[in-house]
This record gives structure tokens, sequence and C-alpha cells, in this order.
């Protein structure tokens, strides 16, 4: 059986949003919406690869127990249920497409799409676009509540704060440039100035990259990766916060600390500790010394 099947990119009238249009084949039913790329109100983006890389992810998240469970949740984080807002929220439980015209929406408020944008400003995961609506017998707007978690609404500009040029040339010093996932010396080119605590579970801005912060403050909040093994981690950290799974090092699940699942708050670095990709190198010394306690016994 299929998984899914891709359809067309496309942007929503009067958004900067990007969707991907994809039928999710399950073998009690087919779910047929849409997968976000590009949004404004969460400042989310995915490249290609990166929405590609969480379509397993997704599937399992949209399974139609899944979504059940999702909306049930989902409606506790309304604290008043008798605005308009939220009964247009309601009226889209289905997961489905739903028409303007004749469906659910239209019913509770005909002139949803300030509702439907404030909506997204909840956080919440809304394409529209237009289709071809069998009982209107005509093309009409159609809207679906994807039922996915996204990380807090602020953007990664919004989070991160800039590190100068003087900093970054002290963090390559302190570290020896030194790319820690293979422990090799390379060029300031060639390296990238990684956070331990990965920007996907930031909820606020970071402190800030004071051209004075110390060696140690250095060593406690940075490491460093090449593109290719930043990617690497991205990709793991991006699974962490879809599926709470922690990351895997090159095909090894070891934990100096907890295990796979992930039991903290969605925003807290306690989380990451003793991930591998949290801090490599520590992780590798932990998991060299288990080996060799192991080996002893």
């Amino acid at each position: 059986m299929t998984k899914y099947t891709l359809g067309k990119k496309f942007t929503p009238e009067k958004t900067s949003d990007q969707f991907w249009s994809i039928d999710f084949q399950y073998p009690e039913e087919k779910w047929e919406g849409a997968l976000p790329i590009k949004l404004r109100y969460q400042g989310f983006e995915l490249t290609e690869e990166q929405f590609m890389d969480r379509l397993d992810s997704y599937y399992e998240s949209l399974k139609p127990s899944n979504r059940k469970a999702w909306f049930i949740k989902a409606k506790q984080t309304w604290e008043d249920q008798t605005t308009q807002t939220f009964k247009v929220f309601e009226a889209l439980k289905s997961g489905r497409w739903e028409c303007r015209v004749h469906g659910p929406v239209p019913q509770v408020n005909p002139q949803a799409a300030s509702r439907i944008r404030d909506i997204k400003k909840r956080n919440f995961v809304i394409a529209s676009e237009r289709q071809y609506c069998e009982k209107c017998k005509q093309v009409t707007m159609h809207d679906v509540l994807v039922m996915l978690d996204l990380p807090k609404n602020l953007s990664n500009s919004e989070l991160r704060k800039p590190i100068s040029p003087r900093l970054r040339e002290r963090i390559f010093s302190v570290l020896k440039h030194n790319e820690c996932v293979f422990d090799q010396v390379r060029t300031s080119k060639e390296l990238i100035v990684d956070h331990k605590f990965p920007s996907q579970r930031w909820g606020e801005p970071e402190s800030d990259n004071n051209d004075y912060m110390s060696d140690n403050e250095i060593r406690k909040k940075f490491q460093l990766l090449s593109n290719q093994t930043n990617l690497l981690k991205s990709r793991e950290c991006d699974r962490c916060v879809f599926e709470s799974v922690r990351g895997q090092f090159m095909g090894i699940r070891w934990y100096f600390k907890g295990n796979s699942e992930w039991v903290e708050d969605p925003n807290s670095e306690e989380g990451c500790i003793g991930c591998p990709w949290h801090d490599v190198s520590l992780w590798k010394d932990r998991l060299r010394s288990a080996v060799e306690k192991a080996r002893l016994k």
C-alpha cells in the first residue's frame, strides 16, 4: 500500500504561507489535505529536503485516532469557548477540506476569513484553497485544519541573538577549531557555530551573545559542526520535536541520562541532556566510559 501521494504546492490567497497538498492512505481511510512548508504567523519554514524528511512523522501524527485525540487536547487550550473564533475552530474539527459556502464554517460564521487568521495566530495550522465542490457544483473556498503541533509562535530571527565576528573567532579559538562529530580540526570557513540547545526547542529569545562571555560560557553554550553534521543534528532535533523521541547518533541509541523518550517540558533544555546531539563530545566521552566499564566486568 502506498502511504502517501504528493500533489501540488500552493499559496493560499492573500497570504505568504505555502503548503503542499497530499493524500495519506491509511488502512481504514484516506486523508486528503495539505502540509505546511512556510507559515507566516508561526515563523515556520522548511526546505524541500526538510519537508520530505518529516513525511513519515506527519503520516503517524495524522492517523485517524491521533487526529481525534489531538482535537480533544487542542480544545482544552481555549479558555473562552463562546467566541466566534472558537466556533469556527470547532467547525473545522473533521480535519478535512470544508467548503465555505455550504459546510459547517458558514453555519457559525459566514465571514470566516478574519476568524481563521486569528486561529492561525494561536499557532494552529489551516490551509485554504479554492476547489470544486460537488454539492455547490462550482469552485469555492475550502479550509482544512491540519492537526499538527508546531513549535511556539516565535520566528527564528526573533529567537536568535547575533554573534559578532569578534565573538565568532573567539568561539573557534576556545573550541580549537574542532568539528566535534568527527574530531577534525577545520578552518573557520568550514565550521558552523552550533547552539547545543537546539533552536527548535526555544520558547523564548536566547541570552545575549556578549563579546566578553567567558571561555566556560562558550564551552557550555556552543559546539562546532560542519554543514553536513549540522544538517544531521537538525534532522534529529526536528524529529524529536514532532515525535517526542530523542535523537540517535550514527545509528546508536544510547543516552547517559534518560532514554529515547522526551519527558520534559517542550521548551526545556533538561530534556536534551544525555542526548548525543546536545553535547557531542561529552556524549562520546560518556559512551567510551560506559563501554570500558562493561568490558572490565
